[in-house]
C-alpha cells in the first residue's frame, strides 16, 4: 500500500526553532518513487527529504519498491504533483547502430510476459540494472511521450538515476507531458551521491528559498562529481 504522508506541524517541531513557519504557503504536492528501498535503502534520505518538503507545506506520497509499479508512473501527470523524486535505477539505451542515444527508467522488476504487448511493440525495454539478476521494464523517454496519463502541470521532476542527464532526450519527454524543469545525471552516480545532493537542492530551493537555477548552481559548486564514479547533476528547462 502507498505510505500517504501527512505531514503535520507537530511533526516539525524541530524546525521551529530555527525555521519560522509560513502559514501562508498553500498545500502542495510531491510524490517520491524509491525503486532503490530494496537495492540501496536510505531511510535517513527520505526522512530529510519529508521534513523539508513538509516545512513548506508539501503533501508527499512515498512510493516504496513495491509500490513502484508501471501503473504508478502512468498516473504521475494526472495527481497534480508539483514535485516528483524518481529515485530508481537508469540506464543508457544502446541503438541498433551501436551509439547510445537516450536513457531509461527502471521502473518495476516485471515479467516480460505481463508487459509483452508493450515489450513486443518497444515502448518498454528490458534490462538488468548493475550488480543485479532482477529483470526490469525499462521505460525510454517515447514511454513518457505517449503512455503516460494526463499532463504535469509545470511539475520540477528529479532523476536521480545514472544517465538521466546525459542529453535532453528524457527531459524534452517530460517536457511533452508538461514539466517545468527537469534534473538528471550526466554519467554513472552512486545512491549515496544523488541522495546527498537530492538533499542539499531541496534545502537550498525550499529553506533557503533560492531561485531554482541558484539553488541547483550552489549544490552542485558544493557537492561537486560524484566522488566514486565521477556523474554529475545536468539541469533542463523547456
Amino acid at each position: 500500500m502507498v505510505l500517504a504522508i501527512i505531514v503535520f506541524l507537530t511533526f516539525l517541531a524541530t524546525f521551529l526553532d530555527e525555521y519560522a513557519v509560513d502559514h501562508d504557503v498553500r498545500r502542495r504536492r510531491a510524490a517520491i518513487l524509491d525503486g532503490l528501498s530494496t537495492d540501496h535503502p536510505n531511510r535517513t534520505f527520505i526522512e530529510s527529504t519529508i521534513r523539508i518538503l513538509g516545512y513548506v507545506g508539501y503533501e508527499i506520497d512515498v512510493y516504496n519498491s513495491k509500490n513502484v509499479t508501471l501503473k504508478v508512473f502512468k498516473e504521475l501527470p494526472a495527481k497534480d504533483y508539483d514535485l516528483v523524486i524518481l529515485r530508481v535505477h537508469g540506464g543508457r539505451i544502446r541503438q541498433p547502430i551501436g551509439l547510445y542515444v537516450g536513457s531509461g527508467l527502471f521502473i518495476e522488476r516485471c515479467d516480460p510476459e505481463f508487459h509483452r504487448e508493450e515489450v513486443e511493440s518497444g515502448y518498454l525495454l528490458l534490462g538488468r540494472p548493475f550488480l543485479s539478476n532482477d529483470t526490469y521494464c525499462v521505460a525510454p523517454p517515447h514511454y513518457i511521450t505517449d503512455k503516460l496519463q494526463g499532463s504535469f502541470k509545470n511539475t520540477l521532476i528529479i532523476a536521480m538515476s545514472c544517465f538521466t542527464g546525459n542529453d535532453d532526450i528524457m527531459a524534452t519527454a517530460f517536457f511533452s507531458r508538461g514539466a517545468g524543469a527537469y534534473i538528471g545525471f550526466s554519467g554513472k552516480i552512486s545512491p549515496d551521491y544523488a541522495d546527498a545532493f537530492t538533499v542539499n537542492f531541496l534545502r537550498e530551493l525550499y529553506i533557503e528559498k533560492l531561485p531554482l537555477q541558484q539553488a541547483f548552481a550552489k549544490t552542485k559548486e558544493a557537492l561537486r562529481s560524484d566522488p566514486y564514479y565521477g556523474g554529475i547533476p545536468i539541469l533542463y528547462l523547456p
